[in-house]
């Protein structure tokens, strides 16, 4: 900004030199062009500071819930154990029946059985670790988004309660999901699924250490997707309310960055094309309504 101040002051200072005198189009247009290119590359550096910003701020998110994914990774890797202990049993089993007479060929069944029983188990747990997986090295990776690229609002969610799910289950609140899969939306699912993330963080914020609910309702009008997403805590200030999508600003003193509502906003607007509006009674919650082009 500073740059730009100086270079526009250079500028009219000429003009003012040149006051009184008969200045031929090309002077304006190289005035012209001086000024478009110093507006283009002030515009250039912005755009880099935000988006550097959003990088650090998306890395510290990615952060804090990695001691939460690596907790989950916890269950299913126990019961893939259990699986496998099992069908070492059954396994062992088998081979002591080999050559038996006493063994019928529905005892051969009822093993067979219980091993594919054990395998079915196991399935879902390996699924779920594998879109643990997907889902982090997704968020961790600093992509380019495609113009063509899109997702589900299914995706999306699905990633979301991945990352969250242990910082829901650490504090005792709970989400209510109410949506459409089928709606797709068009850019970076894990630019969307950070401003998500960030929201969910608020709204357990608000509820200061205590149990609460946080309801998010996805529906789809015209051509828009739209988002509602409601707790019910301590709710934000209003002196603090007017600033969050204008400025770096927080309301947990020196536990918070500030950055989560604001790049939140600036991805939905910049990234998505898409507004957001902030609803908020002290006391009371907070309500944010989102609206993005559906694909």
């Amino acid at each position: 900004m500073i740059f730009l101040q100086i270079i526009l002051k250079d500028v009219f200072l000429t003009l003012f030199i040149l006051n009184n005198k008969i200045l031929t189009p090309i002077v304006f247009i190289a005035l012209g062009a001086v000024i478009m290119f110093v507006i283009i590359q002030f515009k250039k550096e912005y755009k880099l500071k935000d988006d550097v910003i959003l990088e650090r701020e998306r890395l510290a998110h990615l952060g804090e819930v990695t001691a939460g994914v690596v907790h989950n990774l916890k269950t299913p890797v126990m019961s893939i154990s259990g699986s496998l202990e099992a069908l070492k049993e059954l396994v062992d089993e088998y081979e002591r029946s080999i050559g038996d007479g006493d063994v019928t060929d529905e005892d051969h069944y009822e093993i067979a059985r219980e091993m594919r029983d054990y395998i079915l188990k196991s399935k879902p747990y390996c699924s779920y670790i594998s879109d643990i997986i997907t889902t982090v090295k997704d968020q961790a990776a600093k992509r380019n988004s495609s113009e063509n690229e899109s997702f589900t609002i299914e995706d999306m969610m699905k990633r979301v309660e991945i990352l969250m799910g242990y910082v829901l289950k650490k504090s005792s609140c709970r989400i209510n999901i109410k949506m459409d899969k089928t709606f797709q939306i068009k850019g970076d699912i894990n630019e969307l699924v950070q401003a998500m993330n960030n929201f969910i963080s608020n709204s357990i914020e608000s509820y200061k250490g205590d149990a609460g609910k946080i309801d998010i309702l996805i529906d789809k009008e015209d051509d828009m997707v739209k988002f509602k997403i409601t707790d019910y805590g301590s709710g934000i200030p209003e002196n603090i309310r007017k600033k969050l999508l204008k400025n770096v600003i927080t309301t947990k003193g020196k536990k918070g960055t500030g950055i989560g509502v604001y790049m939140s906003y600036y991805i939905i607007r910049h990234k998505f094309n898409g507004s957001m509006k902030i609803e908020s009674s002290e006391g009371k919650g907070t309500t944010i309504y989102i609206n993005i082009p559906a694909k």
